[in-house]
């Protein structure tokens, strides 16, 4: 074949649809970027089915006027990040045809070459891994090709094959593809509308009806953290403004901005944390056509996009879960209450600030702290029962403190005690975090209650907590250490000798001194030494950091650790008040367990 004519061109369109309807689950199955929200393969299906509602079962005068019905079904439908990125692509692919009745292999090579620089024209921080590198892979082998050969259907062989690869290498070339073990899904979606357009193009016998072998057997689960909760996704007619200042106007106020202008309409795709500033701005660029906006926080996780999870978790705020993961999981949390008068009345944004000006002041009482009441507890047990069939409670230490008995009060009081589950994290702070952020994992690959049970129990002994003291003078005044202790402890820092205190088998206790410049490299050289054995093994560790009004240093190790032990660290929170409290501003802790 060495023309396309403008029925084939309009049979490779309808098809594209029929095949990304088909295999849309297939796509969603494995769509971690740039959000984990399982939808890219609905939204090339809405965005292609948009044109199918414009352009099928009905004749067209010409190819200028069936690109113009295709552009804009595509631009009025477009949905998502994949959707808007491949209206970009037709913005730049379907013009190249204009005045041009049937199109010859070199057009054809020339529009797949202007498809791509549109479609990444279109988003704002262009990346490599993405669908982008099977658009440029595809484009680059018809421009190649087209140079010795005329067979169009040949050619679309020779570039899905190479596009293929491309997508199969997405997974190496983007962290977060690696992690989950799969490829791009935005990718996968548009190799499948190439071989939809080869289908069309050749005789039904010779289509091949074997599945894509893109997929890895197995996709693993991993913690997502959203950058933006919102999404807008917006249609405006006669804007005031070109994409560029338009992309001005809102690159600051979120990420994944994807533009498309065609003609006298423009799409908008973003995700964001300031919906209203969105919609105040959209609103003042022209006749909004359309606007839809979505939480992604309430979007549900798993293979199937229709299905809950069965389990809920509970914990307590020692653990010190950022909100976001709260939210996205629908976390319920317990307080642990923390009294102190005094502070209530001091400025600061949290209980550090409050007592570095408690000590200005000349104040001698120091916040108390008591573990949360089974009311607390059996308030969260409803809540999640409501929501889920059962409930995994994941507590501070018991040897730490209360929660692990009031949690147990609690459950007696459940209608039905047999449906929660109550864990005992034997640690704290950021080692009881790594073992909730564990249990979120298990939970998305719907392992039931009792395995992940029995995974958290054995991993509790492999998660060490640290801790280093910038003063020890807040456990001294607390009563925790006495005045010769806290002396000593300061002229060991003097000679850069760090006294670190660990939770190990549940108890607070001494780990060691460490000499080094600071805490942050105090803190960094423990862990380096202690997981040592399991590095060498190949496996990777991962780490959750909390400091008390230390960022500062937070940063420093985190960056010691990710750069030096490649570690994945999951996150830097504020240190949970109930610990804060007794170790005093500047503290930093971290945890880290092996990951299996």
């Amino acid at each position: 074949m060495q023309y396309l004519t403008q029925e084939e061109l309009k049979r490779m369109i309808l098809l594209s649809y029929k095949r990304i309807e088909e295999k849309k689950e297939e796509i969603d199955k494995i769509n971690v970027f740039p959000v984990p929200d399982q939808d890219t393969g609905g939204n090339l299906a809405k965005t292609l089915e948009g044109i199918k509602k414009a352009i099928e079962n009905r004749k067209f005068k010409d190819l200028d006027d069936l690109s113009e019905k295709i552009l804009n079904g595509a631009l009025n439908a477009a949905q998502g990040n994949a959707g808007v990125i491949f209206t970009g692509f037709l913005a730049g692919f379907l013009p190249v045809f204009q005045n041009k009745n049937p199109i010859g292999i070199k057009k054809l090579a020339e529009a797949m070459q202007e498809g791509v620089k549109r479609a990444r024209k279109s988003i704002q921080n262009p990346k490599e891994g993405t669908i982008l590198d099977v658009m440029e892979t595809a484009a680059t082998t018809f421009s190649t090709e087209s140079e010795e050969n005329t067979d169009i259907i040949k050619i679309f062989k020779k570039a899905i094959e190479k596009a293929s690869r491309a997508l199969l290498e997405t997974r190496e070339k983007m962290e977060v593809l690696k992690k989950a073990n799969v490829v791009d899904a935005g990718g996968l979606g548009y190799l499948i509308i190439l071989e939809s357009w080869l289908e069309a193009l050749e005789k039904p016998q010779t289509v091949s009806t074997q599945p894509l072998n893109t997929e890895t057997k197995k996709i693993r689960r991993f913690i997502h953290f959203l950058s933006y909760r919102y999404e807008i996704v917006s249609l405006i007619k006669n804007p005031k403004y070109n994409e560029k200042n338009i992309r001005e106007k809102l690159k600051s106020l979120g990420n994944c901005l994807d533009i498309v202008q065609v003609s006298n309409k423009v799409k908008i795709h973003i995700h964001t944390d300031y919906p209203e500033k969105v919609r105040e701005i959209i609103n003042n660029i022209g006749e909004v056509e359309s606007i839809k906006e979505e939480d992604m926080a309430k979007e549900i996780i798993g293979e199937d996009p229709a299905k809950k999870t069965s389990i809920g978790i509970v914990t307590d705020d020692v653990s010190c879960i950022l909100p976001k993961i709260l939210e996205r999981y629908q976390i319920e949390m317990v307080s642990c209450k923390l009294d102190w008068e005094e502070g209530e009345k001091l400025p600061g944004k949290d209980i550090y600030e409050k007592m570095e000006e408690a000590e200005k002041r000349g104040i001698k009482t120091f916040p108390k702290t008591s573990q949360a009441p089974p009311s607390s507890y059996l308030k969260a047990f409803k809540k999640q029962l409501e929501r889920f069939e059962k409930v995994l409670c994941i507590t501070v230490s018991s040897k730490l403190s209360g929660c692990f008995n009031s949690a147990h009060q609690a459950e007696a009081m459940v209608d039905k005690p047999m449906r929660v589950f109550i864990l005992d994290s034997l640690n704290a702070g950021a080692g009881q975090t790594l073992l909730v952020l564990k249990a979120i994992e298990l939970i998305q690959e719907k392992k039931e209650l009792p395995e992940i049970m029995k995974i958290l129990k054995g991993l509790i002994p492999k998660t060490h907590l640290y801790a280093a003291l910038k003063d020890p003078k807040w456990l001294e005044a607390g009563g925790r250490i006495t005045r010769a202790q806290a002396n000593w402890i300061r002229r060991m820092k003097k000679i850069h000798f760090h006294p670190l205190l660990q939770v190990k088998e549940g108890a607070a206790s001494k780990a060691g001194i460490v000499w080094a410049k600071d805490i942050s490299e105090a803190l960094f050289k423990k862990i380096l030494k202690e997981s040592q054995k399991i590095r060498k093994k190949g496996i990777r560790i991962r780490t959750v950091i909390n400091h008390a009004n230390n960022l500062k240093g937070a940063e420093k190790l985190k960056e010691m650790l990710k750069e030096e032990i490649k570690a994945e660290v999951s996150f830097i929170s504020l240190a949970p008040a109930v610990v804060g409290a007794h170790t005093g501003p500047g503290t930093l802790i971290a945890a880290w367990m092996p990951l299996q």
